[in-house]
Parts: structure tokens; C-alpha cells; sequence
């Protein structure tokens, strides 16, 4: 089994973007959109594009319109991106329809969140679940997608970190989207030849000084350039710097989730900082025109622009 390590060798961090799952007016999907998409994050070098999860509004897709979706993205991405598919499904069994066909369709990796209504209440049954749906794709790396802010499921990511890569072949490591930093550093010291995706942007230097290599998150679609010159000042030892951009990146996520929740207001972002995706599914909202004006002038007074706040 090949493992999914994007960690370099040297001081630098890979971004890989959880990229918005395009929509029209109407509601449906605009897959015409995802070949801009590719092409934005090729542009300032993010190596992936992690589709259907919290970002992509996964769950509020059918699985017929996430196979679509998964497929347009292999298409475009091919020899390009990396295309890492969440298949996570409050049922075993969809999550395992779309576990296989991610590997049908030429996906380079899966990942899933725990069944999050029915949840598990061990880790034994959270890995047991997990590997329920890694079965369906055995040939692809899977990374154990740890939200407990959205799923209700708790249990400690370093823990399932330790219990699945004894059970599950094809275990790749956790993408992080918590703000436990005792748990994140715990995962950092335990990996091994398993990959931690640092999962929440606000805390992407802090991890980085800790020893992480990784992160997916929603924020690059539109902030990647700014991300990427943080931790390249970073990596140069020019930590005050590193430190100027991160604040402003947190007042830049406060600022969208003001506006009416952090993915609606990212989604606006993305509308006129980077790729037009389109409104929120229902029952997320969508913000109006004139909302749009309002968090693009309050995000340019706080120095972020079209060039990513550089």
C-alpha cells in the first residue's frame, strides 16, 4: 500500500485545498466550474484538491451528485492534482458505494468522517466503521477525517490513530479539524509514516512549529497565496513576519464567519477573491450581493486583496 505523505523533507508545508463543490442559481451542480478550480489552485501550487467534504458540502449532495462530482474532478485533475475524495456518509453503506467508485474513477486517496448520526461510541467501533468502508476501495490510502465540532463524535483522533493503523491496511493518517491542541500534538509525536493534515487554518503555524507538514482547508481556495508566503517567511526564520499573516488570516475567517457562518461567508470570498462557485446548498445560507460588498470591504481594510493579501 502506498501512503499519502506530503511532508517534505525540509522546512516547507504542503496546502492542500478542501475545495467548494460548485452550484448554479438553480441549485445544481456547475461542474463546468471545476476545471477553473483546478487551474486556480495549479496557479499558486497546492498539490491536491480534497472533494465532498465539509467545504464541498458533502453532505448535502446525493450520492449519484458526489460520484459526478468526483468524476468531473479526476477528469480535469488528471496528471495534474491529486484528487482526495471524502466518502463519508451517516451510512456504512453509501459510504462504501462511493469508496469504490472513487477508486473506479482513478482518485488517488479517501477519506471519511465517522457515521455522525448513529455515531460510534468507542474507538473500536469507530475503526471497525472505518474499516467497514476502507474494504470497498482497499487499493487507495485513507485518512481518518477527525471534525467532532460537526459529527458529535469525540473520541480522541491520536487514539483511532493508533488502533487503525494496526487494523486497517491501507490507514494513511488524520486530517485534523479540531482545536484540541493537546490531541493535535499528540498525533504529531505518534504518526510515524502516517501524514496529519493540520485540518484548521487558524492554527496552521502553531502546528507547523510543532513539527506539521500538512493541511487541508477550505480557506486556500481563496487564501492560498497568503498561506503559502506565511510559511515560506516561516520556514526563512522570519517568524514576526510568519506571525503578521496568520493574525491577519484570523481576522480575515472571524470576519466571513460574522457575515453569516464561516462557510457561507468563505464561499463569498471565493466569489470575488478566487473561483466563483455559486450560492450555499439549503439549508445554508447564501449571502445577497450587498452582503458580499460589505465582507469584501471589511476584508480589503484588513489588507487582503485580490493577490492574497500580499
Amino acid at each position: 500500500m502506498t501512503g499519502l505523505r506530503y511532508s517534505t523533507t525540509g522546512p516547507g508545508m504542503a496546502l492542500l485545498t478542501a475545495v467548494f463543490t460548485p452550484f448554479d442559481e438553480a441549485g445544481e451542480l456547475a461542474l463546468d466550474t471545476v476545471a477553473k478550480q483546478a487551474d486556480a489552485l495549479l496557479a499558486w501550487g497546492s498539490p491536491a484538491a480534497f472533494v465532498g467534504g465539509t467545504a464541498g458540502e458533502g453532505a448535502a449532495l446525493s450520492t449519484a451528485e458526489r460520484m459526478a462530482l468526483v468524476e468531473r474532478w479526476c477528469e480535469v485533475a488528471a496528471g495534474r492534482l491529486d484528487v482526495i475524495v471524502h466518502v463519508g456518509h451517516a451510512s456504512l453503506t453509501e459510504a462504501r458505494q462511493l469508496a469504490g467508485h472513487a477508486e473506479r474513477v482513478g482518485a488517488k486517496a479517501i477519506s471519511a468522517v465517522p457515521p455522525y448520526f448513529h455515531r460510534p461510541e468507542t474507538v473500536d467501533a469507530l475503526v471497525d466503521a472505518c474499516a467497514v468502508i476502507t474494504d470497498a476501495a482497499p487499493t487507495l490510502p485513507f485518512t481518518y477525517y477527525h471534525i467532532p465540532s460537526i459529527t458529535g463524535v469525540h473520541l480522541r483522533a491520536s487514539d483511532v490513530l493508533l488502533a487503525a493503523r494496526e487494523r486497517i491496511p491501507s490507514f494513511a493518517g488524520v486530517k485534523f479539524a479540531a482545536n484540541d491542541m493537546v490531541d493535535l500534538q499528540r498525533c504529531l509525536h505518534l504518526a510515524g509514516e502516517q501524514e496529519i493534515f493540520v485540518g484548521v487554518a487558524k492554527l496552521v503555524l502553531a502546528a507547523w512549529q510543532w513539527g506539521a507538514r500538512a493541511a487541508i482547508g477550505s480557506v486556500y481556495n481563496f487564501a492560498g497565496p497568503l498561506f503559502r508566503q506565511m510559511l515560506d517567511d516561516a520556514a526563512r526564520g522570519e517568524l514576526a513576519k510568519a506571525q503578521e499573516y496568520q493574525l491577519r488570516a484570523q481576522q480575515v475567517i472571524d470576519a466571513a464567519a460574522r457575515s453569516g457562518g464561516e462557510l457561507t461567508g468563505f464561499k463569498a470570498l471565493g466569489s470575488v477573491l478566487g473561483v466563483d462557485c455559486g450560492p450555499c446548498r439549503p439549508p445554508l445560507p447564501s449571502l445577497g450581493p450587498e452582503q458580499v460588498a460589505v465582507l469584501r470591504a471589511e476584508v480589503a481594510r484588513l489588507g487582503f486583496g485580490v493577490d492574497g493579501g500580499r
